[in-house]
């Protein structure tokens, strides 16, 4: 039995190390309509090395925020109330392992519903999935995009 230990600790450090050295491929986008302001406004949370690698560019370098704001613009697609509405890049925040990314929609007057296409990060990853939550009016309601199925409509 004493042969045994040895072994069976090996597996279960191995078994550890898989699990707490995984990778995640998620982001999660928050999608918020400030009535006051007329405003969609949008907040994603993305793992920075993957956004790093999608893009080419270094998080702080002079240019991350335009190849940044270009890939946003291919890859995420909205309209509201069924008419398709472009969307402007505020700013990102790096945030240790991840990074915040802020855009939104000015001249919004009312949504009765929302349509979104989020492939970010899917051709990269396959394995992505972005999840979306929509706080529209006081409702809540949520979508995940994914390989396959990287779009969605909610209806308020």
């Amino acid at each position: 039995m004493k042969k045994f230990i040895p072994f069976i600790l090996c597996i279960l450090f191995l078994c550890s190390y898989t699990l707490y050295s995984s990778d995640f491929f998620t982001s999660i986008t928050k999608v918020e309509y400030v009535s006051s302001t007329k405003t969609l406004k949008l907040s994603s949370k993305v793992n920075v090395e993957h956004i790093e690698q999608t893009i080419g560019k270094k998080v702080n370098s002079n240019d991350f925020d335009t190849s940044l704001n270009k890939y946003l613009q291919n890859n995420v697609k909205l309209s509201i109330n069924d008419t398709p509405v472009t969307f402007t890049f505020s700013s990102k925040n790096p945030d240790g392992n991840i990074v915040w990314i802020y855009y939104e929609v000015n001249g919004v007057n009312s949504v009765s519903s929302i349509s979104i296409k989020n492939s970010l990060l899917l051709d990269k990853y396959p394995e992505q999935q972005n999840f979306i939550n929509f706080i529209v009016n006081g409702q809540k309601k949520s979508l995940v995009c994914k390989k396959g199925s990287d779009s969605g409509k909610i209806n308020f």
